[in-house]
């Protein structure tokens, strides 16, 4: 009988360890719902051994699976609640009654997001029933380049833009911008206009508007949006609402006494 030593305990403990990180980064590459087969490509682990992984993060609830498909879940948010979202609660507080008049007018989901590195980031949103599937996609970071909410986010810091271009514009749906070219010609249209469209550029059947909301400075903020399926959602017919919360959003941030304060 072979007696497994401390350190070696805690060697295969760190190794089990490593592989859940791993698995659970392939999922940030995989811009959200991921085929088994996709995780496997992006965590460089056998099948097998990812397979096993993606069963314990389900038995621990931070996994689900839709249609063949798998998705982080809302736990993983739990889990997240002690990384800074560079935003005050005082700033959210403002943006909550901004975004439920949005959400009233369009009856669509509608969120406010931020920069986070090369991604955005989805901190307060509101949605219906209907719109109920569509909030399990926004649960994970948004990619810059074919996400309304992230072109304005890309707008916004010119210095962003050769980073994202080297690390290349990967093709989400026929529709996403993968060249520098196209995506500099959008983001040129984006700063003349402060709006951004996505139309079927990240999620195959669904479209999507965002403005920018600015701070003191003036700063960008973050950005107002609201998606939608394309039978449902006519991003023209929307995006005079979109732009008007984003800029009550702008006067709400610049009126309250706090207003120097709306990040950290």
């Amino acid at each position: 009988m072979t007696v497994q030593s401390p350190r070696d305990s805690r060697t295969s403990t760190r190794t089990a360890a490593t592989k859940v990180l791993s698995v659970l980064q392939a999922f940030g590459l995989c811009e959200g719902a991921a085929s088994l087969t996709e995780l496997t490509r992006h965590a460089d682990l056998p099948k097998s051994t990812v397979h096993r992984m993606v069963g314990f993060l389900r038995s621990e609830g931070l996994v689900e699976m839709i249609d063949n498909r798998f998705l982080l879940t809302a736990k993983i948010t739990e889990l997240s609640g002690a990384v800074p979202l560079g935003i005050s609660d005082r700033t959210r507080e403002l943006l909550l009654p901004v975004l439920a008049d949005l959400y009233e007018t369009t009856r669509e989901a509608v969120q406010f997001s931020i920069r986070c590195g090369t991604k955005a980031r989805i901190v307060e949103r509101l949605h219906g029933r209907q719109s109920s599937e569509l909030a399990t996609r926004l649960r994970g970071p948004l990619p810059l380049h074919c996400t309304a909410p992230g072109k304005i986010l890309l707008a916004g810091d010119p210095g962003l833009f050769s980073v994202l271009c080297a690390q290349g514009l990967k093709a989400l749906t026929p529709a996403s911008i993968t060249t520098a070219e196209g995506l500099q010609s959008a983001l040129t249209g984006i700063r003349k206009y402060g709006i951004a469209f996505d139309r079927s550029e990240w999620l195959p059947g669904f479209t999507g508007v965002a403005a920018p909301v600015w701070g003191p400075g003036p700063a960008l903020i973050g950005t107002i949006s609201a998606i939608g399926p394309v039978h449902r959602l006519t991003p023209d017919a929307i995006a005079r609402r979109v732009h008007q919360a984003a800029e009550t959003a702008t006067r709400e941030l610049h009126s309250t006494p706090s207003g120097h304060q709306v990040a950290g």
